[in-house]
């Protein structure tokens, strides 16, 4: 441990001066009683170089489009803006560091439905792909990754997740088949997906499965 002659004080890590007096410390340096922020400094200054960037790009699309006039048959760069946005809001979460993995997979597959869902409204020509396959298809692969996140997690939070989406999905592709009067392959898929998923729960999870309805829906 460093010794500041100065202060008369004992001062931790591996600092050259005293915090204090600014004097030379004497001594063997110690290990660092706070952890370094070098890496909290460089995320941060990443975070907000793709911040620049993201909202440069954004700012230059609206500026084209309405300032020099570069039009198409829909308004891409509000698609851009809301892509942008979409990102940022994204990868905050990303840096803020949830530690529920079945809380990021759901927000994520939220926000990728949002995104794909305002992309083929401003399109307007092909929406009934996002319905038909886009939709299907996003349940079924955050189902999916549910699945085995339930599987391997020890702390018991990812199994309301799972319920949920398993729920959602033989709820949607009921809805979907009464009201079409359609067998879509990816709904029906996504209706055995979700029925597989709840009893995948039951046959790996056993009693944790009505505890969890208990205490998360209160069923």
């Amino acid at each position: 441990m460093r010794y500041c002659p100065g202060c008369k004080i004992n001062v931790e890590g591996s600092h050259t001066r005293c915090p204090i007096c600014q004097n030379r410390l004497q001594g063997d340096p110690s290990e660092d009683a706070y952890p370094s922020m070098n890496a909290l400094k460089a995320q941060s200054f990443l975070y907000k170089l793709q911040m620049f960037i993201a909202i440069s790009a954004m700012a230059v699309a609206l500026g084209c489009e309405f300032l020099l006039d570069v039009r198409t048959s829909f308004h891409w760069s509000l698609l851009v803006a809301v892509w942008v946005i979409g990102g940022e809001i994204w990868l905050s979460g990303i840096i803020r560091g949830h530690r529920n993995p079945g809380r990021v997979i759901t927000l994520n597959a939220f926000w990728a439905a949002i995104l794909v869902m305002f992309t083929f409204l401003m399109i307007r020509d092909i929406r009934p792909i996002y319905f038909w396959y886009v939709m299907p298809a996003i349940a079924i692969a955050t189902e999916i990754m549910l699945f085995a996140y339930m599987m391997v997690d020890k702390s018991r939070n990812g199994m309301a997740y799972l319920l949920g989406c398993s729920f959602l999905c033989i709820v949607m592709g009921v809805l979907c088949m009464l009201i079409t009067h359609e067998r879509s392959i990816l709904w029906v898929i996504c209706l055995m997906i979700g029925i597989v998923g709840f009893i995948g729960a039951v046959v790996f999870k056993g009693r944790r499965v009505p505890d969890e309805l208990e205490r998360r829906f209160h069923l």
